[in-house]
């Protein structure tokens, strides 16, 4: 049938004519989706809201040769609370575009758009320890993506790292011990604490993660590890994540 329906997460959206623009969708039900809302910058257009970026609608989509077309849409969660504050729309900037980078196109990835989904919940409520979520949202999509680091036993020689400083490679894929440090020339090293909590963001309920108390000092670091890890594996920095580094960590 060339018309379907899908309920979807705004990752991207950007102008394609005066009154046109393309957007990048993560959906439910068939993944990732290119689709054009034509006419949808016009003032007069009933679209506008549910389009806007983190916006989670439900679409009503007319297959194209080369790019689906909004036909109808209806917004569900605008996410109100990331729009009036500049930490939590930059941080929710930078979960769209990695998302967005670590999906494939009509993919059906049911997990990756929950987390994104449940994320988004998260970090637009009062309170919300938004750098420790990203944290955990950041190991989690490597998860779902197949590109989780190994986190328990040395990527050179498989044995357990169990000694109280951590080597870490992003090039070979995870810890390695004192040693395999020479078997890449990225090895960085860290408490073996800062790997503990990275292991413990992995499997601990999101909605609890604000009871995990974690210095100043060992969320640089889980920074470190993740940032230089998700850049090698993407091949790219991502455009967000420079503007954080710009706006808020000067490292």
């Amino acid at each position: 049938m060339k018309l379907y329906k899908v309920d979807a997460i705004v990752l991207r959206s950007r102008e394609m004519r005066d009154a046109d623009r393309i957007l990048t969708l993560l959906s439910r039900q068939k993944g990732k989706i290119k689709a054009v809302a034509h006419g949808v910058n016009k003032p007069s257009s009933r679209k506008r809201g549910a389009v806007q970026p983190f916006c989670y609608s439900s679409f009503l989509l007319y297959r194209g040769r080369e790019l689906d077309s909004v036909n109808q849409c209806e917004g569900i969660e605008a996410f109100s609370g990331l729009r009036a504050d500049l930490d939590r729309i930059s941080y929710a900037s930078y979960l769209a575009e990695l998302t967005d980078y670590a999906s494939m196109e009509d993919q059906i990835n049911g997990e990756a758009f929950f987390l994104l989904l449940t994320i988004l919940h998260l970090i637009s409520r009062d309170g919300a320890d938004v750098e420790l979520l990203t944290r955990s949202f950041e190991i989690r999509l490597l998860d779902i993506a197949g590109l989780r680091p190994h986190l328990d036993n040395c990527v050179g020689c498989g044995v357990p790292v169990e000694s109280e400083t951590v080597g870490f490679s992003s090039s070979t894929g995870g810890v390695v011990c004192g040693r395999c440090s020479g078997i890449a020339g990225d090895v960085k090293f860290f408490p073996r604490g800062t790997v503990e909590i990275l292991k413990l963001l992995l499997k601990w309920d999101l909605k609890k993660t604000e009871r995990i108390k974690v210095s100043p000092r060992v969320r640089q670091q889980l920074r470190q590890i993740m940032q230089n890890y998700i850049s090698y594996h993407l091949e790219k920095k991502l455009a967000t994540a420079l503007f954080l580094e710009k706006l808020y960590y000067h490292y």
